[in-house]
């Protein structure tokens, strides 16, 4: 990712916080956080891939543990969905 895509990345994370600051009701600041933090999970690629120490192909490994590291934070235990089967092959 070039380093427009970073720099990009990081401005909108930043307007969204700022933008959860300001919101008027509760749901608009959720909205707004939960943008930020998407924000800034590209950002946080965005610098991996940048510097190397993210393969090609390791962004949904990535993204799966960024995730799965907020819900423990969370202490929340959501189930991983099943591997589905491929149609036809059983």
């Amino acid at each position: 990712m070039k380093n427009e895509s970073l720099e990009y990345y990081r401005m909108r994370a930043r307007a969204e916080c700022e933008a959860a600051l300001n919101a008027s009701c509760p749901q608009a600041r959720h909205s707004h956080a939960e943008m930020a933090k998407a924000y800034q999970h590209l950002a946080d690629i965005a610098e991996l891939e940048q510097r190397g120490e993210l393969p090609p192909g390791k962004v949904t490994t990535l993204t799966d543990a960024l995730r799965d590291r907020e819900e423990a934070e969370l202490g929340g235990h959501a189930p991983k969905p099943a591997p589905s089967a491929s149609p036809g092959h059983g």
